[in-house]
């Protein structure tokens, strides 16, 4: 765990706020040390208030606080933020409805572009999902600002009522709604199909990966992000990726000639660079595999008969 507040405060230190966030909250998922536990939650705090989420910030810092009453510098950032809100009383009173105001809209596009799928429109429901990629960088941002909306009766329109109903939207209090980490692995689960069907595999890849934080048991994610980084000849993260799979059959839900080109193309560029004997023998078993879904891929035929000669796959 000591490894993962220090990266979490390597990244912060270079300005990848975005990466430190999530990091700081996978130590927050995990049972630690309350010290441990407080330095993520302040620093956490400390990020959204250099944001101007201030309301974010606040429930970061108070948590921090519980864990370590006697921590001077989690005392004075509390001290420091409720003096704003005291001196600013009726301009934070308008940004935490506007910024409620932003949360609600936030929850429509993304209900409503998951619905559009449903009915086979993914043209209209395309832009409506990634535009709030721009808004939460990562599933940990998206996590911790779609926390605690106010949601009234005159509010709760078709949207919020579909994201009730798949119990993606819990509430946490009187008109108080949070979003569930399983309504946000949809999102980026469907969000990254979209992009592939735009041919945005960096994207794609991104949301994966996304998806499987919020979900580390959905394995089939991962073959598709190969898949993704093939596309894009980004052949190390690739076999990164392949790395981490297990040797078990491919799951359901990945499309298998994409797959196993991807796996011989990304070995077959490693291998010219390593000539590493075992890189070669996954190209060629991931060829045969190609060959035997689709006879007529020239491509990897052709690569297979580059480490075969010419003698055909399927009299070897």
């Amino acid at each position: 765990m000591s490894n993962l507040i220090t990266d979490a405060q390597a990244l912060e230190a270079e300005g990848n706020l975005n990466e430190a966030i999530q990091t700081y909250d996978s130590i927050l998922n995990t049972n630690d040390e309350a010290s441990i536990l407080a330095r993520a939650n302040f620093r956490l705090g400390s990020i959204y208030r250099t944001w101007g989420e201030l309301f974010t910030a606040q429930r970061f810092l108070a948590k921090a606080h519980q864990l370590s009453p006697s921590d001077t510098d989690i005392r004075n950032a509390i001290e420091e933020l409720n003096q704003h809100f005291s001196e600013n009383r009726e301009a934070v009173a308008d940004e935490m409805t506007r910024k409620n105001s932003d949360q609600i809209v936030s929850l429509f596009r993304i209900a409503t572009g998951i619905k559009l799928i449903t009915m086979d429109k993914p043209v209209q429901a395309y832009p409506l999902l990634k535009s709030r990629t721009k808004i939460f960088p990562n599933a940990a941002v998206a996590k911790h600002l779609l926390t605690d909306i106010q949601i009234t009766e005159e509010e709760r329109n078709s949207a919020i009522n579909f994201l009730l109903e798949k119990d993606w939207l819990v509430s946490t209090g009187v008109s108080l709604y949070t979003i569930a980490e399983s309504g946000l692995s949809v999102f980026y689960t469907e969000l990254a199909q979209l992009h592939v069907d735009n041919a945005a595999y960096t994207e794609a890849a991104a949301c994966y990966e996304q998806a499987l934080w919020l979900d580390p048991s959905q394995q089939q994610l991962r073959y598709r992000q190969v898949i993704c980084h093939a596309e894009v000849e980004a052949w190390e993260m690739a076999i990164e990726t392949l790395l981490q799979l297990s040797a078990e059959e491919v799951p359901e839900g990945v499309d298998l000639e994409a797959y196993h080109t991807a796996v011989a193309q990304s070995y077959h560029h490693i291998y010219q660079t390593t000539q590493d004997e075992s890189a070669k023998q996954q190209v060629i078993e991931a060829c045969e595999a190609v060959l035997r879904l689709n006879k007529r891929a020239r491509e990897i035929s052709r690569l297979l008969g580059s480490y075969q000669g010419k003698k055909p796959w399927w009299r070897r």
